[in-house]
This record gives structure tokens, C-alpha cells and sequence, in this order.
């Protein structure tokens, strides 16, 4: 397969520019990455002293000259024209995906060195976008081909960096959402995230894609649940992958703080079961999300509440026993004082009442 030279350029150079020196750390990215080098370059009196006790101030001074020159370099090079950078990262992406695609399947000389070059070119990109007016033109610059493309990259660090690319550029910003929710991620991420056979590390970044994605975004959230994105939510929590669980737990928290709507399908599907049998197992770090995400459902909905004291549940025992657990633990404090809101929302006033019957 022909492939342009400059993008070979670019492969060699993980399309971040060139260095005489091979020992040359790649340039920084913002002020801060300056900075950390001027503290971690600056000679102590101690070191200068040291020197010119040695007759070694000549090489100080070229050392410091060095410096100079390296940082006035970088600070050069920060102002340069971003839109232009990302053009070129997107470019590279899509002409080595194709020689990826190409060579599927065989062994080919170079084909880990070109993954760890699409992987910088990713995380090149990943920085970019954090400035809000490059998140909106990475679109304009070709940006969503080459989510489509690297979303099936062999490489799982490709793969999960491709995510966490898109989590950034979907949080806060409305007119992407409506462009990744136009080009049908939602189910595609959904697909991610509820594939056992997945790597680990790509599927809690496809959670948060989908998070960032239907965050303060009531189309995308009806895309999610359309997709039956409340199954697997809960499939999520009930896997063995501690951070899956976690994260799944924070999204659907979310939810029912921004969209308390979807308190009633939550009920339906029989989400205040699921969590109670969470909840009965070995109690772990877990069980705090579980327990919130259980207190913010049931709260203002009557049917949330009454399944949570259905005898079959036998939830107020546990809940009583969890308390007696947590007690006097002061790393478990937040999660006491959630039982002991479930325990006053769900059967303080059944108590009362049964005592008025009386």
C-alpha cells in the first residue's frame, strides 16, 4: 500500500514535530508542562557551588544556556495554530488506520511502533481538546471519522484512548453531543460497555463516554434509554470489575438527580430489586454507591418505596444489620448515615402506622 511520506514522517515522529536529540522528552503542551521544567532544570546553589569549586562554571553556563534555549523553543512552539495540529493528528490517524486494516491478521516489522504512535497522536489530540473552542473544530476538521474508525482498532489502548478522547469532547458541549448523537455512538458505546469479551480498561472508558455523552442532554438520554441503556446500566454493576461498578453507580445517580423522570422506569424494570441484591452480598466499597443510588431512586416515589418493604425483600433487616456493621467506623459514616435515611423514608412511617392499627 502507498502511503504519503509526510504521514510516515509523522508515524516517526509521532506528529509532534522532530528532536535532534533522541533523548529529547516530547515538548510541552501548556505552561504548567514549562514550568515543571524549569523546577526540575534548575540548578540548586549547592549544584553551582559544587561547580565552580571544580572549575566546572563553564559547563554551567552551558548548561544554563541550553536551558534557555530549550525553553524559548517550547514557549515558541505552544503558540502555534492549534486547528492546524489537530488536522494533522486526524490525518495521520486515518492514513495508518488504513495500513492497520491492511495488515490485520499478519506480522508485519513496525506494527507496535505504529500503535504507539497512534496512541500519542490520540493523546496529542486528547490535550488539545480540553480548550473549548478546539473541542468544537475538532469536528470540522475531520475529527468524527476518525472515532468511527479507531473505536475498532486492534490495539485496546487505541481503543480505550479513542474513548477518552470522545468523553472529553462531549462534556459540556451541546453541539457535539447532537453530532456523535446524529452519527449513532449512543448504541455503539452501549455495545462497548455490555460486551463481556472487551478489555476492562475499554469498557469503563466507553462508560464514560456515555456518561459525558447524556450528561445534561435529554435527547441523548432518551437515545440511552430507547437502547435499553438502563439494562445495562445495571448488568454493569452487578460485574465483578470494581471501578465498572462504581461508575456505573455515578451515572445512574446522575440521572435520577437530573432526570427524576426516570424514576418511573426504573421502577418498572425492577431496579430497587436489583440493588437490594447487591446490597445482600459481602458488604464491600461498593455498597456505599449502591446504597445512594438506592436512597436518590426511592426518595419522592411511592413505588420505589413500597417495593423497598416488600416482606419477600426483607431489605429493613439488612438495612438494620448494615447499621450495626457500620457503627462507631468512622471511613463508613457516609454510607451509616444513608441506611439510616432508607430506614426513616421506607419504614418509619410502616412502623407508625402499624402502631396506630393497634
Amino acid at each position: 500500500m502507498l502511503v504519503n511520506p509526510e504521514i510516515c514522517q509523522m508515524a516517526s515522529t509521532g506528529g509532534h514535530g522532530s528532536s535532534d536529540d533522541p533523548g529529547d522528552k516530547r515538548p510541552p503542551r501548556n505552561l504548567q508542562d514549562v514550568l515543571k521544567y524549569a523546577i526540575e532544570h534548575t540548578p540548586t546553589t549547592q549544584d553551582e557551588e559544587g561547580g565552580e569549586s571544580e572549575g566546572g562554571n563553564h559547563g554551567n553556563r552551558e548548561s544554563a544556556a541550553e536551558r534557555a534555549e530549550w525553553l524559548s523553543n517550547a514557549l515558541s512552539g505552544m503558540y502555534k495554530d492549534e486547528v492546524k495540529e489537530m488536522a494533522e493528528q486526524v490525518a495521520f490517524l486515518k492514513e495508518s488506520s488504513k495500513v492497520t486494516e491492511a495488515v490485520e491478521g499478519h506480522e508485519v516489522e513496525g506494527r507496535e511502533d505504529l500503535e504507539e504512535k497512534k496512541t500519542e497522536a490520540l493523546e496529542y489530540l486528547f490535550d488539545l481538546v480540553q480548550g473549548i473552542d478546539n473541542a468544537k473544530d475538532f469536528l470540522k476538521v475531520g475529527g468524527g471519522d476518525i472515532l468511527q474508525l479507531c473505536f475498532s482498532d486492534p490495539s485496546s489502548e487505541v481503543r480505550w484512548r479513542t474513548l477518552d478522547l470522545l468523553a472529553a469532547l462531549s462534556q459540556n458541549h451541546p453541539s457535539n453531543q447532537a453530532e456523535f448523537h446524529s452519527m449513532g455512538l449512543i448504541k455503539r458505546l452501549l455495545d462497548v460497555l455490555d460486551s463481556s469479551s472487551e478489555v476492562d480498561m475499554v469498557r469503563i472508558k466507553a462508560l464514560y463516554a456515555l456518561s459525558c455523552l447524556c450528561r445534561d442532554n435529554d435527547t441523548c438520554l432518551s437515545n440511552f434509554v430507547k437502547h435499553d441503556g438502563f439494562s445495562v446500566l445495571m448488568r454493569a454493576m452487578q460485574s465483578d470489575i470494581e471501578k465498572l461498578q462504581i461508575k456505573a453507580t455515578f451515572m445512574l445517580q446522575a440521572i435520577l438527580i437530573s432526570f427524576p423522570q426516570h424514576k418511573d422506569t426504573l421502577h418498572n424494570m425492577g431496579m430497587v430489586h436489583q440493588l437490594v441484591s447487591l446490597l445482600q452480598q459481602e458488604h464491600a466499597i461498593t455498597h456505599e454507591q449502591f446504597i445512594l443510588a438506592l436512597l436518590n431512586l426511592v426518595s419522592g416515589h411511592s413505588g420505589c418505596i413500597s417495593d423497598c418493604c416488600q416482606p419477600e425483600l426483607q431489605f429493613e433487616e439488612l438495612l438494620k444489620s448494615r447499621v450495626e456493621l457500620l457503627k462507631d467506623k468512622e471511613e463508613f459514616m457516609e454510607e451509616l448515615e444513608y441506611c439510616q435515611k432508607l430506614m426513616a423514608i421506607c419504614f418509619t412511617k410502616n412502623t407508625s402506622s402499624q402502631g396506630m392499627d393497634r
